[in-house]
């Protein structure tokens, strides 16, 4: 029951988070904040660099690409110039598991009550912006929240023992890896019960491996959850997020055994070894994607 309650909490904050959001942003937004937005994102390579430090600097991939759902979705930004983003965050977010993930807990009071004050007490226009941060707390709140309260299924005896009893069958780690991200809400997370599974040796390192490159995958599924009440332009953002992961997966796929062989060769922890596996591949699959941007912008822009 307390994982149930987490879970439909989590949900309901990060929708209602992502409402307050979006429209404190469009209220606030005028010429300035529209253009620096349309600087920030004028060409893919500023959209992906700007993706790749706002995400390290958010610590979380999800928050950014729900983020990016949201200022689609009010207009700030046009679709196209947003792919660049999402590109850039699959990249930041690889920080996160180097770092073994900053914890944001502390930092969520002081968004929700400046968000809350200041929407009582600034001036009228930023009132808004204010508002903008309490959207934002309860974000960070809902995405701790889910993966607070599913986490204790990773402990789960028989869970570990069916990770164990996986083997080597890549495929179906990329397949255990996904649900287990996407139950997680946070590749991160994923990525750091990976680890600790390859430290003890339950699972080899290329079944890791196929554990990380499905972890990308499922942590889609908070942007899409997020896209189901937005328009259009928004919801082809969280399918191309997803399309980027399933795109990187099946490059790495038939790599899963040389990629193996190669991080033992660079030395290091199980653990370390895990984590470059990550941020390899996140770096790659982005890189790959780039000159694909304008053929998935079409392909994407069909879809009604």
């Amino acid at each position: 029951m307390t994982i149930l309650l987490a879970l439909i909490l989590g949900l309901a904050f990060l929708l209602y988070g992502m409402h307050i959001l979006r429209y404190g942003l469009q209220a606030f937004a005028g010429e300035t904040f529209r253009a620096l937005l349309h600087q920030m994102t004028a060409t893919p390579w500023r959209g992906f660099w700007s993706g790749t430090i706002a995400t390290a600097i958010l610590q979380s991939s999800t928050a950014l690409t729900v983020m990016v759902v949201s200022f689609v979705d009010s207009g700030l930004i046009a679709f196209p110039n947003a792919l660049g983003l999402i590109l850039g965050s699959n990249i930041g977010t690889t920080i996160t598991t180097q770092l073994l993930a900053l914890p944001l807990e502390p930092l969520i009071p002081y968004a929700l009550l400046l968000g809350a004050l200041g929407y009582l007490f600034f001036p009228e226009r930023w009132r808004y912006l204010a508002l903008s941060c309490l959207g934002l707390g309860m974000l960070f709140l809902a995405l701790n929240l889910l993966e607070s309260g599913m986490a204790p299924l990773a402990e789960l005896e028989w869970v570990q023992k069916s990770l164990h009893q996986l083997g080597d069958h890549h495929l179906q780690g990329i397949i255990a890896g996904t649900l287990l991200s996407a139950v997680l809400h946070s590749s991160a997370a994923t990525t750091g019960i990976v680890m600790i599974l390859a430290s003890e040796g339950w699972i080899t390192l290329p079944t890791a491996l196929a554990f990380i490159f499905g972890a990308n995958i499922g942590t889609c599924f908070t942007a899409v959850i997020a896209s189901l009440a937005t328009n259009r332009a928004a919801q082809r953002v969280a399918i191309f997020h997803v399309s980027l992961n399933l795109f990187g997966a099946l490059l790495f796929l038939p790599l899963v055994t040389p990629l193996a062989h190669f991080l033992e060769w660079l030395g290091g922890s199980i653990t370390l070894q895990v984590a470059n596996a990550h941020t390899l591949f996140n770096i790659i699959s982005s890189l790959a994607a780039m000159p694909l941007l304008p053929w998935a912008t079409k392909q994407l822009e069909k879809i009604r």
